[in-house]
């Protein structure tokens, strides 16, 4: 039996070596497009941003002002009230 010679076994070492890391490659591809596919799915999963604490205060500025005119008419009868408490839809 004649043996293979040592460029066809070099050629299927070439193949395979090629084979192994398109697989590779393709793993590490779908990994990132999964992991991407998550964050724009569920969103980050690191802290707030400033952006929405600006809105959360910003609401809670408006609801303030919004109560303080209410019981400026209201509390006329009451001239100790000076506005500090929360009503209870505040948060």
């Amino acid at each position: 039996m004649p043996s293979p010679s040592a460029k066809a076994l070099l050629a299927a070492r070439a193949r395979r070596v090629r084979a192994a890391r398109r697989r590779v490659i393709a793993a590490v591809l779908a990994s990132f497009v999964l992991a991407w596919g998550a964050v724009a799915w569920d969103g980050s999963m690191g802290a707030e941003t400033s952006a929405a604490a600006q809105t959360t205060t910003a609401e809670t500025t408006t609801s303030t002002e919004a109560t303080e005119a209410t019981d400026s008419h209201a509390d006329d009868t009451y001239p100790d009230d000076d506005g500090s408490s929360l009503a209870t839809g505040q948060s």
